[in-house]
């Protein structure tokens, strides 16, 4: 056949492809389902005009469509690696990782049982060879990301149903062809049953997938960082890579290229968003959405043009085969889903799946372009004798079609049935505040609109009446008020917030400021802010929004690397990204404030948004502690970071400015990309260098200290010999009112919070404190601890006794300087 033959048969199921849509929505069927059966009927349709005796005009036609090379590789190595990169890269990785175990579960556990509970059932009312029978139950026994994510996605399932099943659907592949292979060479071979052999096969096929996707993966993320000017160049990359990985993984490497493919998709889904530009990854997703519409439908058209084929000597018997087989499989499905979960659920290992998601998984487990590609591969391989290729080819095809025409087509009314298509309670309490908004500004505006293009005042209350009868309905309703409580609105409200925190994070202008690692850094802790906070309300939303702040594993060792190896310069890095997290963290804290009332007010109403503030509030407060901690603590680091997160908002504005001028026309396409380029010149130019020093207990360091500037250099390094170095962390208190007076401390580096009475005091770098219980010979008066990794010197008391007595005039200096504070807290009382 001609490759200008085969474009052209190719183009044309495209745009049969494109007009079976809106047939499909009118008649409420799935995408999927319906494109199978036009397939189907093409098929058919074709095959009768061309043996008909009526006429031979339609002979050519129709043996295009029936000719058209449609082979095993046209769905594993050109359309499959599409469907799996984008339903990979489409999949919210961290909400993924809650689900985990259960989709393992589903995707391998589910599979090694269906695939035995299948073939076991089929041996029993067939004459085929038990390894055949096994074989048949490796072909059916995966499910089709192609049909099920499609499905799912048209169906509009709750969003855990959809994870869940998407989640299976792109990793039991991997199971399902290992197994596949294995039982293909037993079949060939004529061995015996040998359960070392597919194990080894499982394990390779799943360690060596993972491995080879994570490292393409990577690959791919180093190199869309390398070309972040280059767009065309990016997405050139995000389409190649499924193919590349796909092919290295199966021809060369000799492992599963579907986990390869998904793995690799995974990869970019949770690292790409940080690395690239907001708009260019969504950009990606369009891309990927469009090509995996396009492979999705040819799937399940190409897939029914050979159903016809493949049926062509059935015969009644083979109709029971078919039935046994999809009890089997119902029944393998439903042993993992109400056998295994509850007991995974009781342990604590996974959530609750409820009994109505049960039944729409177990429903749900379409076979499509996946189970038929296996089966031509089995139909194609002349080492396979004829009698195994028509039992595959009738038996795969006949499981898919019942999949398809039978449950495809109930499963959205089984869905209505099990209420899993409405909306949760509190979802529709909402909808009602939502939609009284909405309507109240459409009427609104549609009134300034007219007004001022002074239109037909008649034509503005017939257009306006619809939305003021919804209105009324809507106020009909019980009040949102009434239906939804207090506690309900707080936690929608701090979702909402913690949302379009996501989304602030993705705006180039504050995500470009902060290091790869630390926007995933934050992206994580947004989404366990949400758990949290669905988990535990507001208590919950606090606790995960502080955990960000607080000093990790990491930088205890980094602390002692630097107090007991002198290695500052990691310490110093850490403390870096740090500062500029908090910094990062506390415009987007307030960017929620503006937020908060011009959007949630009028929804949540007006109590719901005063608890809102004070929230807001506090989250500020406390971000406001520790950026005056690490200000005092490095006060021309602070400066200069701060300078950064200025200097590339001016960037962002001049670019923006830049596009808005193309964009209207007024500049053009060639001034505008030199424009660009000058200021991003520019901009890497000015970019501040943000290193963090951390200082030495040195003479020159205790110079620094108002009350030693007098001292000669031998002095202050006599002195610096006898203090202590006392290194505390975030919250660690110094002392506590009413202690001992046991020396005198000068902060090296870091920052300390002093409480007297309800009054509070923050020193930093180049201070001191403590010197009044020592001066009254008295005990400690206020609360002392460190807001932040502090690094102090401890001038004992004996050696304090001593140096006041070998130098009365730093004495008397420190005097002074005690009494001026003593003053200043009676002032503030």
């Amino acid at each position: 056949m001609l490759i200008s033959d085969i474009v052209l048969v190719i183009a044309a199921l495209l745009i049969v492809i494109a007009c079976t849509q809106p047939i499909a929505r009118r008649s409420g069927l799935p995408f999927t389902v319906v494109l199978g059966g036009v397939g189907v009927l093409i098929a058919l349709g074709a095959s009768w005009l061309l043996h008909t005796t009526l006429t031979d005009t339609f002979n050519e036609v129709a043996e295009l469509v029936i000719n058209i090379p449609v082979s095993s590789a046209t769905f594993l190595d050109v359309l499959l690696p599409v469907l799996l990169f984008q339903g990979a890269i489409t999949i919210d990785v961290r909400r993924l990782a809650q689900d985990t175990i259960p989709v393992i579960f589903l995707a391998v556990l589910g599979v090694v049982v269906a695939l035995g509970l299948i073939g076991g059932a089929v041996s029993l009312v067939s004459s085929a060879p038990l390894v055949v029978c096994l074989l048949f139950g490796a072909i059916v026994a995966t499910t089709d990301p192609s049909a099920v994510i499609a499905l799912f996605r048209d169906l509009g399932a709750p969003a855990r149903l959809t994870r869940l099943v998407e989640g299976e659907s792109l990793l039991n592949d991997a199971t399902a062809i290992a197994a596949f292979s294995a039982f293909l060479a037993l079949t060939i071979t004529g061995g015996k049953f040998e359960q070392g052999f597919i194990l080894q096969q499982l394990f390779s096929s799943l360690i060596g997938g993972i491995l080879t996707g994570l490292i393409f993966g990577r690959l791919a993320i180093v190199l869309l960082t390398w070309l972040k000017s280059f767009r065309a160049a990016q997405v050139t990359i995000t389409v190649a890579l499924p193919f590349v990985v796909y092919s290295i993984a199966n021809t060369y490497i000799e492992t599963s290229g579907v986990i390869a493919v998904v793995s690799s998709g995974l990869v970019l889904s949770a690292m790409a968003r940080s690395r690239v530009r907001p708009e260019i990854f969504k950009f990606f997703q369009e891309t990927l959405d469009q090509l995996a519409w396009w492979a999705s439908g040819l799937v399940f058209i190409l897939a029914a043009l050979v159903v016809p084929d493949l049926l062509s000597d059935v015969v009644p018997s083979d109709f029971l085969i078919t039935l046994v087989a999809v009890i089997a499989a119902l029944v393998a499905r439903a042993i993992i889903l109400f056998g295994v979960f509850p007991l995974l659920t009781a342990t604590k290992i996974t959530q609750r799946v409820t009994n109505p998601t049960k039944v729409i998984i177990i429903w749900g487990g379409l076979r499509g372009a996946v189970t038929l590609a296996l089966a031509l591969a089995v139909t194609e391989n002349h080492l396979v004798d004829p009698q195994t290729q028509r039992f595959i080819a009738i038996q795969a095809t006949g499981f898919a079609l019942f999949t398809l025409l039978v449950q495809g087509t109930t499963l959205t009314a089984l869905m209505r049935w099990l209420k899993l298509d409405q909306l949760s309670p509190l979802d529709h309490a909402f909808r009602t505040q939502v939609l009284t908004q909405s309507l109240s500004t459409v009427r609104i505006g549609l009134n300034k609109f007219a007004t001022r293009f002074e239109l037909d005042e008649q034509l503005v209350d017939i257009t306006i009446k619809p939305y003021s009868n919804r209105l009324s309905r809507i106020a009909e309703d019980k009040p949102f008020e009434e239906e939804i409580s207090d506690k309900e609105r707080l936690t929608l409200g701090l979702i909402a917030l913690t949302n379009q925190e996501k989304t602030l994070l993705f705006e180039q202008r504050l995500s470009s400021v902060l290091p790869h690692r630390l926007v995933d850094q934050y992206f994580l802790a947004l989404e366990d802010m949400i758990d949290a906070t669905r988990e535990g309300g507001r208590l919950g939303y606090f606790n995960a929004a502080r955990k960000p702040h607080k000093h990790t594993l990491k930088f205890h060792i980094l602390s002692w690397c630097h107090t007991h190896l002198h290695l500052n310069k990691p310490l110093a890095a850490h403390l870096g990204k740090h500062f500029l997290f908090l910094v990062i963290n506390r415009i987007m804290v307030m960017e929620l404030v503006t937020f908060l009332d011009l959007k949630l007010g009028a929804l949540l109403g007006e109590r719901v948004l005063e608890i809102l503030h004070e929230i807001l509030n506090q989250r500020l407060n406390e971000i406001e502690r520790h950026l005056d901690a690490l200000r005092l603590q490095y006060p021309k680091f602070a400066r200069t970071l701060e300078h950064g997160v200025l200097e590339r908002f001016a960037y962002q504005e001049e670019v923006d400015q830049i596009e808005a001028l193309r964009e209207s026309g007024i500049i053009s396409d060639d001034l505008a990309r030199s424009l660009r380029n000058e200021a991003s010149s520019i901009h890497v130019i000015s970019r501040p260098n943000t290193t963090v020093d951390i200082k030495p207990t040195t003479a020159e360091l205790l110079s620094s200290f108002p009350v030693f500037a007098d001292l000669q250099v031998e002095e202050l390094e006599q002195i610096a010999r006898q203090l202590t170095p006392r290194i505390l962390a975030d919250d660690a208190f110094v002392f506590r009112k009413g202690d001992r007076a046991d020396g005198i401390y000068f902060i090296a580096n870091g920052a300390v919070e002093i409480r007297v009475g309800d009054e509070v005091y923050r020193l930093g770098h180049g201070n001191f404190f403590g010197e009044m219980a020592l001066l009254d010979e008295t005990q400690r008066s206020a609360d002392v601890k460190s807001i932040s990794y502090s690094h102090l010197l401890l001038l004992e008391i004996d050696k304090f006794k001593e140096l006041s007595l070998s130098h009365p005039n730093w004495r008397s200096k420190l005097s002074d300087i005690s009494g001026e504070r003593k003053e200043m807290n009676k002032s503030q009382t």
